[in-house]
């Protein structure tokens, strides 16, 4: 717990989850800027407590300047509380869990621990028609931290997702790839050019019922959607102008379609919009999801440490920060 120790008593914790990126510039003053590593690991710059007895030093550094930079280490971004699974430190505000799904009566008395606070487990099990929150429950919103069970690498959830509700006989057209489409309804839109695996449908005579995550079937219709297909965002809810974006795990065909949304008894039953690409593959042990102070558990290297200046009185100080990667194997 060298390391925690050290997290948990920090004077701050600096949290860098940017993309690595080269840029570079022409002699005509052209940019150029190129990203290679698209697991985008977590970086952190850790200002440890600055002076600390002799005591403290050995029984919590030992075991962090032993390991140098060679041994990975693990620790939660805020210590959790054993029985509740809840942060308990003064900056927990920044991983607690959004959402509530969490507080469904099923999810309890997981791995021996009962919790004593209404705001649940930080965990969601795998859920069913008979093990689910209501719909239009959130099971997570944008920001929460999310990671899959028996998994390493947490994950920030890009968008709010709810437990949907059923929709049908919804009409609209699949763009092609190629077309610039929006991502917001402003007046100033952001916009992308889509692919065969992310695009736009517009054109809808509904959005009634559609929610971002939600899992989506053809029913009719030429076009056709790809392999496993959710709700990326909700543009525009005009009845009969109304458009959304999709994502697809294998390529879409673009023409008019008729389509249904999932609801709560789906297998699965949501997609959840994250950060980064999921690294590795889900083992089939896993079966429920972390969330809040739960998932904020991170395996990094250290990359720089401090220097030690050894004080009169039995007394220890750090002299510089803490910096840490995160280990993607």
């Amino acid at each position: 717990m060298a390391l925690q120790d050290i997290i948990d008593t920090a004077v701050n914790v600096e949290v860098n989850r940017s993309k690595l990126v080269a840029q570079t510039i022409s002699r005509s003053g052209r940019i150029s800027v190129a990203s290679r590593n698209w697991a985008n690991p977590f970086r952190f710059t850790v200002t440890p407590k600055p002076v600390w007895t002799a005591s403290e030093y050995r029984s919590v550094f030992a075991e962090l300047l032993d390991g140098d930079k060679y041994t990975p280490m693990s620790f939660y971004l805020n210590n959790i509380s054993q029985t509740t699974f809840l942060a308990t430190l003064g900056n927990s505000w920044m991983i607690n869990y959004q959402g509530g799904g969490d507080t469904n009566a099923n999810n309890n008395n997981l791995d021996g621990y009962e919790p004593t606070s209404a705001s649940g487990t930080n965990i969601i099990l795998s859920y069913s028609a008979t093990n689910a929150p209501a719909a239009g429950v959130y099971l997570v919103k944008q920001g929460d931290y999310v990671r899959c069970q028996n998994t390493r690498y947490p994950y920030i959830v890009t968008a709010d997702v709810v437990v949907p509700t059923a929709a049908s006989g919804i009409t609209g057209v699949i763009q092609p790839a190629g077309v610039s489409v929006g991502l917001d309804n402003t007046f100033s839109s952001t916009v992308y050019t889509t692919t065969t695996t992310r695009t736009a449908i517009t054109g809808m005579s509904s959005t009634t019922n559609l929610s971002v995550g939600q899992l989506l079937t053809k029913t009719a219709g030429s076009g056709a959607f790809g392999g496993v297909t959710y709700i990326e965002n909700i543009v525009s809810t005009t009845a009969g102008s109304a458009q959304i974006n999709i994502v697809s795990t294998t390529a879409c065909t673009s023409g008019s379609i008729t389509l249904s949304g999932s609801e709560r008894t789906s297998t699965p039953a949501v997609a959840i919009p994250i950060h980064r690409g999921f690294i590795g593959t889900l083992p089939g042990s896993s079966t429920n999801l972390r969330l809040g102070a739960r998932a904020a558990q991170f395996v990094v290297n250290v990359s720089k440490l401090p220097q030690i200046r050894y004080l009169p009185g039995q007394l220890v100080e750090l002299t510089g920060d803490i910096e840490l990667v995160e280990e993607i194997l």
